[in-house]
């Protein structure tokens, strides 16, 4: 086997990764016929490891680091970290990228009736939210195109450090019986309370169908009430838009285009290291986004000193507001899409 060979403990009876000459070298010299030692305390299995006492789990350590550079000498490699990430735009880098922008938050709700006990789980996931957000939840009666008042409080939501949540309720005495079809919908509103008006706009809302009367439903969460909805309470969230991004003459250009913003609103604008599913920090700061009368808006933007665009290491964020130093509020997130990602954005 290339000059190396494959031993067995004579005390666990596990076996041992190859080791070629390159062992041999440490411990006898080469032409020599003494047969090369074994080392005392070989890789072990990890149940097997468990009864080792201290000084063996030392030895035990040198024996890995001279496996590891064995299998280099044969020609082996280990894997990189999995944590190991590499911003490098050199080795995986584009000179273009379009990118659809899409509303945020987006996620679902999963609703399972227990008809004994007369009791609703409902489970809440989310992703594209402010990093470490509270967000008050309710079921309501009604449509999110025509709101109603609430039936049930929910937990918050409560977003990691990522933009990502997942809240699970118990809701004891459902009067209704069973989970109705399209008189309830779910909200999620903006936060952390649910005063002034902009803490209380709705970043998120699914209606609520079962026209089978099944006890479990699955509730899509993907955009906010339209600005038509009664009472009309959020401007911005069914936003989209477009980015295009280029390397020109050694610089980033930039071109968003944006619809369904609230007339007149400015709206801090990033791009992010991470993904809209997992966002990051600011990579390159924009110009502030500014919709004109119709709600639409367009800027163009570059970016100096960058030669590529890595390939799924950014996203670019549009913000609610352009104050996004003030808290979770103005910083809401309410576009969002990958750049040369796979998250579906």
């Amino acid at each position: 086997m290339n000059g190396c060979r494959r031993d067995r403990h004579p005390r666990h009876e596990l076996p041992v990764r190859p080791v070629c000459h390159a062992v041999r070298a440490l411990g006898t010299p080469r032409g020599s016929s003494r047969r090369p030692r074994t080392p005392e305390y070989p890789v072990p299995h990890f149940r097997a490891m468990r009864r080792w006492t201290m000084p063996r789990r030392a030895i035990a350590t040198v024996g890995t680091l001279i496996v590891t550079a064995a299998l280099a000498a044969c020609g082996g490699s280990s894997s990189p970290s999995a944590g190991t990430q590499s911003t490098s735009s050199t080795a995986s880098g584009v000179s273009s990228a379009t990118v659809a922008l899409r509303h945020v938050p987006t996620g679902d709700a999963t609703l399972a009736y227990d008809a004994t006990a007369k009791a609703l789980t409902v489970e809440i996931r989310l992703t594209g939210l402010a990093p470490s957000s509270v967000h008050p939840a309710h079921i309501h009666s009604g449509l999110c195109e025509k709101q109603g008042a609430v039936l049930y409080g929910l937990n918050n939501v409560q977003a990691d450090a990522k933009g990502v949540a997942d809240s699970v309720t118990s809701v004891p005495n459902i009067k209704e019986g069973a989970i109705p079809n399209g008189t309830w919908y779910i909200n999620v509103h903006n936060g952390p309370a649910l005063t002034p008006d902009a803490q209380f706009e709705p970043i998120v809302c699914g209606d609520v169908a079962n026209p089978d009367k099944g006890t479990h439903q699955l509730v899509k969460l993907q955009n906010g009430p339209t600005p038509v909805a009664s009472p009309p309470s959020s401007p911005d969230q069914t936003a989209s838009g477009t980015a295009n991004l280029s390397i020109e003459g050694g610089a980033l250009k930039v071109v968003v285009t944006a619809t369904g913003l609230k007339p007149s609103s400015s709206h801090a604008m990033h791009i992010h290291m991470g993904s809209c599913e997992s966002q990051g920090a600011v990579v390159h700061g924009l110009p502030a986004l500014t919709a004109d009368a119709n709600g639409n808006a367009t800027l163009t933007t570059t970016v100096s000193g960058i030669s590529s665009i890595p390939v799924g290491a950014w996203y670019l964020n549009i913000h609610r507001d352009t104050m996004i130093g003030l808290g979770q509020t103005d910083f809401d997130p309410i576009l969002c899409g990958d750049i040369g990602g796979s998250s579906g954005y």
